[in-house]
């Protein structure tokens, strides 16, 4: 009789295959694309990416809850279904992005935040930057950075965008910032469109993990090389997102499945997935 492990590694097989009926029937559940994206590696990406996170989340435990904590409440859905497929990062993130910009001028420099639901335009609005464009699909989203910032003496341009459509952002920006989606389309068209709105000499940061993405992350590494730039820096784990009831169920499933971990072992703790600031400088 097979065990509950080989079986759920024989589903998981047949997922990624488009050959198979029980495959199309997998792929029809509705699953975020960061979990479809997990799903279409190979085993061996698969392993790695759980390690990594595994890894992560040992040390993000150690921090205080003060910076640990969520942007804002998650959806009602537990995290399962995603407007958007947000996952806002956290507070401690949130600030540590801003820092990133110290030193640079707060008039003249030209900022473009491509997706914000992690609200780093509210943060740079509230420190004091001029020039803050942020570009969302999401209405409700950018309904509340202009709340947000409504007192600050200079808050950021809104603008509402499908980032599939080049043609409608006219942008040139000193420092472009994305945290694309994990699927290959949707991070092609976040750094397509950095790419089109980047300054000579812009310096772009991109929020990935490339565990997650596979071989992608390579083709969009070589694409912001071809395009001029040169990659200048890679934090890792610089980014953390807590996740919802259902997703945390999902990982520790995962690490219980992928890498014999006992659920006991990482229950009764909030999870996070995770991602590296990439940064690039054209010129």
């Amino acid at each position: 009789m097979p065990t509950s492990q080989n079986l759920i590694s024989y589903l998981i097989a047949l997922y990624a295959r488009k050959d198979t009926v029980i495959g199309s029937l997998l792929r029809t559940l509705p699953l975020n694309p960061t979990t479809r994206q997990v799903l279409s590696l190979t085993y061996n990406e698969q392993l790695t990416y759980l390690q990594k996170l595994w890894d992560f989340n040992q040390t993000y435990r150690r921090l205080e809850p003060t910076d640990a904590s969520s942007l804002y409440a998650g959806q009602k859905t537990a995290g399962f279904l995603r407007r958007f497929n947000q996952l806002p990062c956290t507070l401690a993130t949130r600030r540590a992005r801003a820092d990133l910009l110290s030193g640079r001028d707060l008039e003249s420099s030209r900022i473009l935040i491509l997706g914000d639901d992690d609200l780093l335009s509210v943060e740079l609005s509230k420190r004091g930057f001029k020039q803050v464009a942020v570009a969302d699909c999401d209405p409700v989203l950018l309904d509340r950075i202009r709340r947000e910032t409504a007192d600050c003496p200079t808050p950021p341009r809104i603008i509402l965008a499908d980032f599939h459509k080049l043609d409608q952002l006219k942008e040139v920006a000193d420092v472009v910032i994305l945290d694309p989606p994990y699927s290959t389309e949707g991070a092609t068209a976040f750094l397509k469109l950095a790419i089109s709105l980047a300054a000579p000499q812009a310096t772009m940061y991109m929020m990935v993990n490339p565990n997650v993405l596979g071989a992608a992350y390579q083709e969009l590494n070589a694409k912001a090389v071809q395009s001029g730039f040169r990659l200048t820096a890679r934090r890792e784990g610089f980014n953390a997102y807590p996740i919802g009831a259902i997703p945390s169920l999902t990982m520790r499933l995962a690490w219980w499945h992928y890498m014999r971990l006992p659920l006991r072992k990482t229950a009764g703790r909030e999870l996070c997935f995770f991602s590296d600031c990439f940064e690039f400088v054209r010129g």
